[in-house]
């Protein structure tokens, strides 16, 4: 639980700094069985939320409470994999970091060859790390994530190196496992598709505050004549293939497009989106007030 938490870091050098509030006043509860999906604008502050919930960086003000006295094993994914030995084998990379984590000799080799055959990378574990593609790449970061059967699982972008399928196949195989450990995780992503796939509720981190919906609540059957959406620039084409779709306006990095089919619904918009391997970075609603999934 997250009572209160502030977040601010300091800017700029000696008599010139300024204070940067990026996380202000967060309440935030994770029971079992939940799976938040954590939506926000790049720079929004969810990977310092994450952060802060495994003990990384400290708050500025607050409490970050546990329901047992002793600190909780996390597992986490992002899409960095430079903490791996990359010229060491999958196997002998999985084998150091169970170690980290004190397992034995037994449970080390019957976790790896279990989350091998789970996630499809067995054929890989004996193949170098630095040899094997960035999608399997993200399926071995996923198994370390799940060594030594963690209370808690953060996956900050768990899929945003994989193709569609890959993606399709990673995020089945999340959904099964936190379905059958009812572990309690928190899931950052631009791919609403996804999320709405395995979370219960969706958190809005959005100018340094957060709210929450229920995922049956959530706006997915909204009209999609009624948004903005924001995509990277280099994913333009996919977006001009489209039918009905009317691009507003650009930057050097960004995209603004909007759906002009007015029997579209928000959630067939982001299936398409999806299989196109369109990421899309925020949904801005386009009536009188604005408001970021």
């Amino acid at each position: 639980e997250l009572k209160n938490v502030f977040k601010s870091f300091s800017l700029g050098i000696f008599s010139k700094k300024n204070n940067k509030s990026v996380l202000e006043d967060i309440n935030l509860t994770l029971e079992a069985g939940d799976v938040i999906g954590l939506v926000g604008e790049n720079g929004a502050g969810k990977t310092t939320l994450l952060r802060i919930i495994m003990g990384l960086i400290g708050v500025s003000s607050g409490q970050v409470l546990y329901k047992d006295t002793k600190k909780p094993l996390f597992g986490y994914v992002n899409s960095n994999n430079r903490s791996f030995y990359w010229r060491l084998s999958v196997r002998e990379n999985l084998i150091f970091f169970s170690k980290l984590l004190g397992l034995s000799n037994k449970e080390t080799y019957k976790q790896i060859e279990r989350l091998a055959y789970t996630l499809r990378i067995y054929s890989i574990l004996d193949k170098p790390f630095m040899q094997i593609s960035s999608g399997q790449m993200q399926a071995v970061n996923i198994a370390r994530s799940l060594l030594g059967s963690p209370d808690f699982l953060l996956l900050d972008e768990p899929t945003t190196s994989l193709d569609y399928e890959s993606a399709q196949s990673v995020t089945k195989t999340l959904q099964n496992y936190l379905s059958a450990t009812k572990t309690p995780a928190i899931w950052c992503s631009h791919n609403y598709v996804e999320l709405k796939s395995v979370c219960n509720k969706i958190g809005i981190l959005r100018k340094a505050q957060y709210s929450y919906q229920n995922i049956n609540t959530h706006a997915f059957q909204d009209r999609a004549i009624n948004y903005e959406f924001e995509i990277d620039i280099k994913n333009i084409r996919e977006i001009q293939s489209m039918a009905d779709v009317s691009i507003t306006k650009t930057n050097e990095n960004t995209v603004y497009f909007i759906s002009e089919d007015t029997n579209i619904y928000l959630d067939d918009i982001l299936k398409s989106l999806s299989i196109l391997n369109v990421r899309v970075l925020s949904i801005q609603n386009t009536f009188s007030y604005s408001r970021y999934l």
